[in-house]
């Protein structure tokens, strides 16, 4: 479907701009190199174990943005089992060393799982480093942040789209800029009294109805978050081409690099469906189940495998979800976040 017209992005003066378009896609060392680069982390220690998660405890979503690639109208609304959550908590915890962080969210809006403070507080009791979630602030009240902070919570991507109310509830179908505004400074001032520790990444994703506002954006955030903090201006994504987007000049060049996302992060649905990617929405490159095997058995598994063996041969083109997928293009982020040569964390 058609959400927004498909113009190019103006490039800002003085700005980073993409790196060069390949023609040429990396194969074997050199596609290795690449993914040992942007994850940094050694092959060997990629392929042991997942070093991040994305975990879904709940399946839905209070809004309906315009450039989402769910249909959360006919997805049936779902919660994550005490049961499974706790075997996978249970085999995270025996790699605590080795995990670097898991993420309590995927296709959904987080703090819609009543239980999400206690499955922080679990992470945390395993020895996980960072437990993080990602929402829209629309029911981030003050009862939920302090919930979620006492928990343990460590770092929070809260997405506000645009600083015009018209423009933002343009994009965000169903929130109220109000809330989402007034919820993001409540939570930054609740969370300096709490867990001055935790990290706010406050976001907004480009697009065709707020391109022009990105360094505004920065702007105004910049003095209301702390050091440790981030303010992020991120590319919208085709969502695996399920999607049309605004388009950044770098979509031709995308299948010439292996994706990251295969040997970063594993990506668990609320049914314990480990899939392929956090594209694969619906779960059609199924690897495996992690109620009935162990996500390592999965991750070091054939059809594993056999995905990474077409990225790093320069065929990610024949798997279609894949093939041109902008997700995790080399320069992920705008402007001034741009910045290909250091670590990415694949969220």
């Amino acid at each position: 479907m058609t959400l927004q017209n498909t113009r190019a992005a103006p490039a800002p003066e003085g700005r980073a701009q993409d790196p060069a378009p390949r023609t040429e896609p990396l194969t074997g060392a050199a596609a290795e190199a690449y993914l040992e680069r942007r994850l940094a982390f050694p092959m060997a220690t990629l392929k042991r174990f997942p070093k991040y998660f994305l975990i879904e405890t709940i399946n839905t979503c209070n809004a309906r943005c315009i450039m989402c690639g769910i249909d959360f109208d006919k997805k049936a609304k779902a919660v994550m089992d005490d049961a499974l959550f706790a075997r996978i908590v249970e085999e995270i915890g025996r790699f605590r060393g080795h995990v670097e962080k898991v993420m309590l969210y995927l296709d959904c809006e987080p703090l819609l799982d009543k239980k999400l403070p206690g499955r922080i507080a679990q992470m945390k009791a395993a020895g996980v480093k960072i437990v993080n979630i990602a929402s829209n602030a629309s029911i981030l009240t003050e009862p939920r942040a302090e919930a979620i902070l006492r928990a343990g919570l460590d770092e929070i991507y809260i997405t506000v789209d645009s600083l015009k109310k018209e423009v933002f509830e343009a994009i965000r179908v169903r929130l109220k800029f109000e809330d989402v505004y007034n919820n993001t400074l409540g939570f930054l001032k609740l969370r300096d009294r709490l867990r001055p520790e935790t990290r706010v990444r406050v976001q907004m994703i480009m697009q065709e109805l707020n391109h022009a506002e990105a360094d505004a954006f920065r702007a105004h955030w910049k003095d209301k978050v702390r050091p440790h903090d981030q303010v992020v201006v991120q590319k919208a994504h085709n969502w695996a081409n399920a999607v049309d987007v605004m388009r950044f000049g770098d979509e031709s060049d995308v299948n010439a690099y292996p994706c990251i996302a295969l040997w970063g992060t594993a990506v668990i649905h609320v049914d314990g469906k480990l899939a392929m990617c956090c594209m694969d929405t619906e779960s059609r490159h199924l690897l495996g189940n992690v109620g009935v095997r162990s996500i390592e058995n999965i991750w070091t598994g054939e059809e594993m495998a056999r995905l990474r063996e077409k990225h790093t041969t320069g065929r990610r083109h024949e798997i279609a979800m894949c093939d041109g997928c902008t997700l995790w293009r080399e320069a992920k982020h705008a402007g001034d976040d741009a910045a290909p040569s250091q670590k990415t964390i694949p969220v």
